[in-house]
């Protein structure tokens, strides 16, 4: 049951990415390259990497380190928008990042997932066609949302706003669902794997200094959209290894360290507004 609320919560989200995108912003965004850029860097390959060496330094065992691994090399979570409005961000911007991490994330997670030091990695058999249909199973709802918000902008609204709402209540009961039925089991992750999940948020915050990114409502864009896990297909991931439950609850375990600290720094980043208006008056 909690598999088939996953796969419901992964197709509405990637729908919600895809009714986001369009191709005038994929234009706007090709020509600020170095958003994408610095994005893709952190998100796609500096944070899954430091993941893998940390697990790897720290020694965690197999289930934890795998599921530290699957939701840093997640991006492209729904959530970065709305922290993006937030903080005052480029919501254009952030949008069209939104969309592409998240396009990016479908090669990105099943790829750093096999440097984990873990034995229940499913590679072979039904689990591998299993990994292979979800990740076809999300290019559809990104390429139909795509298609509507190009033909038919109005439909795309209307399915934008129930596909939103459908991913949060989703994501809200399926994470309520498992916390509930597995939260005696926080206290098995060690002090170790709660520091890097600190510190990998910390680092994907830190895109905000990243230079030549222009303006400040871009840099918050960055930040908001580079620090945000899609935690549903990291879930889902985790349901098909050979530990799914402590798989699970490590990627929930990341994502409450991840919204506390991106919570909180939405509000010096919003102050960054305020004070620019002053300076200017």
């Amino acid at each position: 049951m909690i598999t088939l609320a996953l796969v419901a919560l992964l197709v509405a989200t990637m729908l919600t990415a895809g009714t986001s995108l369009t191709v005038a912003g994929v234009a706007a965004l090709l020509r600020r390259p170095l958003a994408l850029v610095v994005a893709t860097a952190v998100v796609v390959v500096a944070v899954p990497a430091l993941a893998v060496l940390l697990v790897r330094l720290l020694e965690l065992e197999g289930p934890i380190a795998y599921g530290v691994i699957l939701a840093a090399a997640a991006p492209g979570g729904g959530t970065g928008v709305l922290l993006t409005y937030h903080a005052k961000g480029d919501l254009a911007l952030g949008v069209s990042l939104q969309g592409a991490l998240g396009v990016l994330g479908l090669a990105a997670v099943p790829a750093w997932s096999l440097a984990a030091p873990y034995a229940g990695v499913p590679l072979t058999g039904s689990a591998s066609f299993q990994v292979i249909a979800v990740l076809v199973a999300q290019v559809i709802p990104i390429g139909a949302g795509m298609w509507l918000r190009a033909g038919r902008p109005l439909w795309a609204d209307a399915v934008q706003r129930v596909s939103r709402r459908v991913a949060d209540v989703l994501l809200i009961s399926s994470t309520l669902y498992i916390l509930f039925t597995t939260a005696d089991q926080l206290a098995g992750i060690p002090g170790s794997g709660w520091a890097i999940f600190l510190l990998l948020t910390v680092v994907c915050l830190v895109a905000y200094t990243a230079p030549g990114l222009g303006a400040a409502a871009a840099r918050r864009a960055v930040a908001m959209t580079t620090t945000v896990r899609n935690l549903s297909l990291a879930l889902l991931i985790a349901g098909l290894s050979a530990d799914a439950t402590r798989v699970s609850l490590t990627v929930l375990a990341y994502g409450l360290v991840m919204y506390a600290v991106t919570g909180l720094a939405v509000i010096p980043l919003r102050r960054t507004t305020h004070l620019g208006r002053k300076v200017t008056r």
